[in-house]
């Protein structure tokens, strides 16, 4: 994942699977106000939301807003963040629960809210509110439309931006719709209700609205409503107007509001004028009967042209049914409700072709929908195979750098030891059979140091290996033999009482090694006597060991040794000689290479700290 660069607005509260929503400011000083607000728990990328579950934090903005955004994974082996919504809207759904949950319980219900979850709806497109055997479904996706036939849809409230058609809502009488608003970091949720012709009214409270014993939501809107049509039933019927008007202005009126329905072609109208123009035929004469007449054909002609259109988009939809023609049923059955919309209601036939057609076309919807799952689930495999083998090569490709690693540091601690048998062929004087000890073992530590010895190096090998294969130039004998000629190895002792020529050169040294901790640099003998010159003799190695056990005798027990700076410095000395210094001091040593190697540096960096101001 890296830097993560996305700019999120929301997230929830204290762990990955709360429901506990918060909105991060996006103004740099209000979010250090938030920031205190909220100093004692924790941010996350919830799964309520959509997210990954991982932990996020706070990121001021400079350029951009202020936002959330997750913890850095510079290694990359954390997953990679699929949250498709990231603003301030993206956790409505969360704070649907904070708006209505007191509201609901002072009404005596028991809200529970589940956030549904499936293929076609993701989580946050669906909101259910269970109430004591009732059930407020909330729509918050446009992209999820509401199935305002399900029976167990409950009373179904539209989020921001979820249509409804004219003919549901009229058919409905009125439908509740919520929105949400920013106040600082929180979101409040506003209701208000939908109207036919008339619009959505949002000018009343929350508290204003009730949730009847049939689980309606009842709002100030809804109760005016249903008030008003309650008084249009209870209103006196108008009695018909009065027979005794005259034949010619009655069929005049007559003729004129047909052929008015006829121009607009309001069918249901014209079958019903046309009727009644015919029960009037036998009261007319002369030239209101030939008008009424003329009105009465161009109704008929109207009348048939609309049956004999509707009989055959009736067979045509029943033809696509039984011959499995999909494309044709889905188009012809919308056009067959809107044309039969201003006519008279469907016959049984009728009625049993608009079944047919609509179990089709469901039929047709669930066998996309499962192959839509299928391709889905073909393609969360591919993707999880793909990852697999991602992971897999990732893995490959540490262990490959791990190996890598691991060479390059032997081959650095060969080198090391290079340097630091040369350093003791150069300085010491040791018998024959000691330097070809010591070459041997230069050979190896050449060897497996490989291409890191610089030329300068190799060449220093090279040197030593040929004087040492190179012949005596004369013969010993055992008149020349002595014994003091054959020095023998450094036994690694602790005298009683350090000697004189020593004493200037552990003062000299522990002045080093408080400058190099200082400087917050590590240190080796070679350095040291270049850095010391004629202060720092030349000193075997049970020498230097007792020399480094002085400098660190005034150590407080709590502190490290400053001659940790060294052993880092000069790896075959820590490997070889060091843990006598350990010993010595009544310290322990772990028996490991690279276990020492560890505490060295441990050592080294508490110096660097304790030794940085003084």
């Amino acid at each position: 994942m890296g830097v993560d660069n996305r700019q999120i607005q929301t997230a929830v509260l204290a762990d990955p699977e709360s429901d506990n929503p918060v909105v991060c400011p996006t103004d740099s000083d209000e979010l250090d106000e938030f920031r205190e607000e909220f100093a004692d728990t924790t941010f996350w990328c919830g799964i309520l939301l959509g997210g990954c579950g991982g932990q996020l934090t706070t990121r001021r903005g400079n350029v951009r807003v202020s936002h959330f955004a997750h913890f850095p994974d510079p290694d990359e082996l954390l997953p990679e963040c699929g949250r498709r919504s990231r603003g301030v809207a993206s956790a409505d759904h969360l704070y649907v629960r904070t708006a209505t949950q007191t509201w609901l319980r002072r009404q005596g219900h028991t809200p529970r809210y589940r956030y549904i979850d499936r293929d076609d709806a993701p989580v946050g497109s669906l909101v259910e509110i269970e109430l004591d055997g009732h059930t407020l479904l909330l729509h918050m996706d446009p992209a999820t439309p509401p199935d305002w036939d399900a029976a167990q849809a409950g009373d179904i409230i539209l989020g921001p931006g979820v249509q409804v058609d004219h003919r549901t809502l009229a058919r409905r009488g009125h439908v509740n719709r919520i929105k949400f608003v920013s106040e600082g970091n929180q979101r409040v949720m506003m209701l208000g209700t939908e109207l036919p012709y008339v619009g959505t009214d949002w000018d009343f409270e929350l508290a204003d609205c009730t949730v009847d014993e049939h689980g309606r939501l009842i709002t100030p809107v809804i109760t005016r409503a249903e008030a008003a049509r309650a008084a249009a039933e209870r209103a006196p019927v108008p009695r018909p107007r009065s027979q005794k008007t005259e034949g010619p202005v009655q069929i005049g009126t007559l003729t004129r509001l047909i052929n008015t329905a006829v121009q607009k072609k309001e069918i249901a109208a014209v079958r019903a004028l046309r009727n009644t123009a015919q029960l009037q035929i036998p009261r007319c004469e002369g030239q209101a009967l030939e008008h009424l007449q003329r009105a009465i054909d161009r109704a008929s002609g109207l009348i048939d042209e609309q049956d004999h259109a509707r009989r055959r988009l009736f067979a045509q939809l029943d033809e696509a049914v039984r011959h499995g023609h999909v494309y044709k049923a889905t188009t012809l059955t919308p056009h067959v409700g809107r044309f039969i919309e201003g006519d008279t209601p469907a016959t049984p036939q009728e009625t049993d072709i608009l079944k047919a057609a609509d179990a089709f076309l469901r039929d047709v919807r669930q066998q996309a929908a499962r192959r839509q799952r299928a391709a889905e689930e073909r393609r969360v495999a591919v993707a999880r195979e793909r990852e697999a083998h991602h992971a897999a090569k990732a893995e490959e490709h540490k262990g490959r750098r791990e190996a890598e690693a691991q060479e390059h540091k032997a081959r650095n601690r060969a080198r090391g030891q290079v340097q630091h048998i040369a350093g003791r062929l150069r300085r010491e004087a040791l018998s024959t059979e000691q330097q070809k000890l010591l070459v041997d073992e230069l050979v190896c530590a050449a060897r497996e140091a490989g291409d890191r010895l610089s030329e300068a190096e190799q060449q220093k090998v090279d040197e030593w290996v040929a004087r040492i294969a190179a012949p005596a130039e004369e013969p010993e004998t055992a008149g020349n033999t002595s014994p003091t000629a054959q020095p023998q190895p450094d036994a690694i002792t602790e005298p009683a009482k350090l000697p004189d020529r020593l004493v200037p050169a552990v003062a000299a040294v522990r002045g080093a090694l408080k400058k190099a901790a200082r400087e917050r640099t590590v240190t080796s003998w070679d350095r040291l006597e270049q850095q010391l010159g004629s202060a720092l003799p030349s000193l075997t190695s049970n020498e230097r060991v007792q020399v480094l056990v002085q400098v660190d005798r005034p150590t407080a027990e709590d502190e490290p040794l400053l001659s940790s700076l060294l052993a880092v410095g000069d790896p075959h000395f820590a490997y070889q000689y060091y843990r006598h210094v350990l010993g010595a001091l009544g310290l322990d040593a772990p028996d490991d290479d690279e276990d020492l190697r560890d505490v060295v540096e441990a050592d080294a960096e508490q110096v660097f700290t304790d030794w940085r101001f003084r």
